[in-house]
């Protein structure tokens, strides 16, 4: 009893409650309160609980239901998006996960209270789509010259309201290129200026929404030919390289491909940088940049269609062009022939190629090929890839090498046969009729003949006997016949003999023979003898130490040419067994040197050839001149001399002395038409040339070269020469030049100043070793010494004066003629008279 009482006490006060609660109104109350505007795809909660919470006790079943009526499970199994879970009597929560656009509607929590009517409260959730980019591409390249559509799909709702900015800059849409549509931004015409960042920006007023994609707009064009690399019909020669151009342009860069297309080719339809040969080599390539499709070595089966495909996301074009292949000219028969001399012979070519090649013959060594009618004896027949050449009345210059030419496009082949003409021995190139030697010459003499014929003769050797009393006129030669051997080199025969006796001179035949017939050669042997005497000697020019001869040998064209001529030559008063031998060879000057003048000599002259000496000549005499003035010196003719336009190096060879040693050459020249204006040019001798200085470009100079002797000036040579043309390039110097393009005054400057050197070392030498010379007295006399020391030092270092002359001439003087006669005169006058021969 006492147990019962408390529970009895709590019932009666929830009822109490209860009661009260009815008449405060007991309710259900929904947090968040309502209405709710969700985006779609957001989370939602919602607490649905008891007010007041005392009467708690008094409700019961508290749960929600959802838009369709559907009770909302309070289950919270995987994959249930709404849900609802009860913590106690007087409360219950509601879950709904990513919320969808059909979750829109009202949602009613209810509860039960026992004696009354259903507890209900209803909170309305409104779900609206948020902005979302359906189909916006980041990156987007529409076509250039097309209507070009910027994709931007923008879904929400409430519907969004799109507008477009290009780099930042709003886009005028209401007109013009431009145009808003529900699935993006069309630009009508666009093309590659229209490249740039766009922005898709999509509002809803309602609830405040902004969402913004950028696409990156990049226009492509569609590939296209070029005008000059557009693929074209191609010949190609075999071999050889071709090359197929495909230039293309497009954006991006297209890429390219060529197919073959041959249908009897198993490589038909092929990417070229696919198909082989048998050594599995491939023959083409394609350059990526430029698209042009190479093949190397050429072969016939590389003909046919090639087709170019380029294409890039923007399109793809295609063309067909043709290759064809020319094959080099082939032979197929090529003939010989041998005939008779007088008879036909004729030569056949056939060839092939493609196209077909042109065939045409020419000989070896001609340059001109055969053409029908060009000569009555050929005959020339061509036909289609075959050539005919027929030569009648053949000769012996027929005979040869033929060449057949075939030509086509991809290029020249040659082809030789020969026309072999058979003809009878001939001894037309053996130029040896005639052969001398003498008895017991050890050097066998060679009896040579040259047997030309076709086809090789057979050579033998008779000699005609010197008495034909005793036998046959002619006896053959052969390998046992004394002092001859017999050489035989193909169409050459020789024999070397080595006579012995008289017996073995005489005349010799040379007999060649073959099928077409015989030839003979005669060569005769002579016995050469010494030379017979020497039948003409001419004094042709005389100085006073040398004379030059004129001589003539003795006339014998059986005999062996003469090798030499000898003299012997002495003083009058002395005999031949003291003369002294000169020699000199067949051809060259016959000179004497180093005569004495005024002098008389006896000469005696041989001749000389192998076999010995002629006998002597009768003796000559000649009384050697007085010693004069020398010869003219001698011309040279000039070869480029000028060294510049304003210089020219004269030249000439050195004159004979006549007896006396040349002291000097004078050169006087002048300007063609001004010879009263002429200068002298004075070279020391021996000398051979001089540089003339301060002369005029492009001008002729007219010169006199003489020689001076001690005994006087030589007759003149004269000549002219031309300077250079102001541009001409400098030629090189001759290093012994450089003396005589110094100046007088530099010469003198440079001996003056060595000699002043020497003088001054000389005088240090002294006064260091004796305390003598013009340094001494300096000294002596500064420091007060004796007048007579002074006159002693004097006289001591007294210089000879004569010692330090020295002739000063100038290389270049303007003088008029009576002063160049007197300077001569003067120089003449001042030899000794001992110097001078007596008459």
């Amino acid at each position: 009893m006492s147990r019962m009482l408390p529970n009895l006490i709590s019932s009666m006060w929830t009822i109490a409650l209860v009661a009260q609660a009815t008449d405060d109104g007991v309710k259900l109350a929904i947090s968040p309160q309502g209405p709710l505007n969700k985006a779609s795809g957001e989370n939602v909660y919602l607490r649905c609980a008891l007010v007041p919470e005392l009467a708690k006790t008094a409700v019961t079943d508290i749960r929600w239901q959802d838009p369709r009526g559907d009770l909302i499970s309070g289950s919270t199994r995987e994959g249930d998006r709404i849900y609802s879970q009860t913590s106690d009597t007087a409360s219950t929560q509601l879950f709904i996960m990513k919320l969808q656009k059909e979750d829109a509607g009202d949602y009613v929590c209810y509860a039960n209270f026992p004696g009354h009517e259903q507890l209900r409260s209803t909170i309305t959730i409104d779900v609206y789509q948020d902005i979302e980019f359906v189909d916006a591409p980041a990156v987007q390249n529409p076509v250039s010259g097309e209507l070009g559509k910027i994709t931007c799909e923008v879904s929400g709702n409430p519907a969004p309201q799109v507008d477009w900015l290009r780099d930042g800059t709003e886009l005028d849409t209401s007109g013009g290129r431009y145009k808003v549509d529900t699935d993006g931004l069309y630009i009508t015409g666009i093309n590659v200026e229209d490249d740039g960042e766009y922005t898709c920006r999509a509002v809803v007023a309602a609830n405040g929404g902004l969402k913004s994609q950028k696409i990156k707009v990049e226009v492509h064009n569609k590939p296209e030919f070029t005008v000059d690399e557009e693929p074209q019909n191609v010949r190609g020669i075999e071999q050889k390289t071709v090359a197929m151009k495909c230039g293309v342009t497009g954006r991006p860069v297209p890429e390219i491909t060529w197919v073959f297309l041959q249908s009897n080719s198993e490589d038909n339809g092929k990417d070229v940088t696919k198909i082989e040969d048998e050594q599995r080599t491939s023959h083409h390539t394609v350059d990526p940049v430029t698209g042009t499709m190479t093949i190397n070595d050429l072969q016939k089966r590389h003909q046919g269609d090639y087709k170019c495909i380029a294409k890039n996301p923007a399109g793809i074009i295609e063309k067909i062009a043709s290759l064809f292949v020319a094959e080099i000219p082939r032979f197929d028969i090529v003939s010989n022939t041998t005939e008779s001399e007088g008879g036909s012979a004729t030569l056949q070519c056939t060839a092939r190629g493609d196209p077909a090649p042109t065939l045409q013959y020419t000989k070896e060594g001609q340059l001109q090929s055969f053409v029908a009618g060009a000569d009555p004896r050929i005959t020339v027949r061509e036909k289609e890839r075959e050539l005919t050449l027929t030569i009648n009345q053949l000769t012996r210059e027929d005979d040869g090498l033929y060449v057949c030419v075939a030509s086509n496009e991809a290029g020249t082949a040659e082809k030789s046969s020969h026309v072999t003409v058979k003809f009878k021995p001939s001894f037309q190139n053996t130029p040896m009729h005639v052969a001398k030697t003498w008895l017991d010459n050890k050097i066998a003499v060679n009896l040579t003949c040259i047997a030309e014929s076709i086809p090789n003769a057979t050579i033998r050797w008779e000699k005609k006997q010197r008495n034909e009393m005793h036998g046959a006129p002619f006896l053959l030669i052969t390998e046992n016949s004394p002092n001859i051997v017999i050489e035989q080199r193909g169409p050459s025969s020789s024999l070397l003999i080595s006579p012995k006796t008289i017996d073995d001179f005489g005349v010799f035949e040379c007999i060649a023979a073959n099928e077409m017939g015989e030839a003979r050669h005669i060569i005769t042997l002579y016995e050469a003898t010494a030379p017979g005497p020497i039948t003409l000697v001419e004094f042709a020019e005389i100085t006073a130490n040398s004379i030059r001869f004129n001589i003539d040998g003795p006339n014998e064209p059986n005999n062996l040419d003469l090798d030499s001529y000898e003299v012997y030559y002495h003083e009058a008063g002395d005999s031949m067994d003291t003369a002294i031998k000169r020699l000199w060879p067949i051809g060259t000057p016959y000179t004497l040197e180093n005569l004495k003048p005024r002098h008389s000599y006896f000469f005696r002259f041989y001749a000389k050839n192998a076999v010995g000496l002629s006998i002597n000549s009768r003796d000559f005499e000649r009384t050697m001149p007085d010693v004069g003035p020398p010869r003219p010196p001698g011309y040279i003719p000039p070869t480029n001399e000028s060294i510049d336009a304003n210089r020219y190096r004269l030249q000439w060879t050195e004159a004979e002395d006549n007896g006396a040693r040349i002291l000097d050459y004078q050169v006087k020249y002048w300007k063609d038409g001004e010879k009263d204006k002429f200068r002298v040019v004075t070279v020391p001798a021996p000398a051979s040339h001089t540089i003339l200085s301060g002369l005029s470009p492009s001008t002729r100079y007219y010169y006199e070269l003489t020689a001076r002797n001690e005994r006087g000036i030589g007759p003149a040579m004269n000549n002219t020469f031309t300077t250079a043309h102001a541009q001409s390039v400098h030629r090189m110097v001759d290093p012994s030049d450089y003396g005589l393009l110094m100046s007088t005054p530099v010469i003198i400057g440079i001996a003056i100043g060595s000699l002043l050197l020497l003088l001054l070392l000389l005088d240090v030498c002294c006064y260091c070793g004796w305390k003598r010379g013009v340094i001494a007295f300096i000294c002596l006399r500064i420091c007060g010494q004796s007048k007579n020391l002074k006159e002693e030092d004097a006289e001591k270092r007294t210089i000879d004066e004569t010692d330090l002359h020295y002739e000063k001439q100038p290389l270049t003087t303007t003088v008029t003629e009576t002063t160049l006669k007197t300077t001569y005169r003067e120089a003449a006058a001042e030899l000794e008279p001992e110097d001078k021969p007596s008459p």
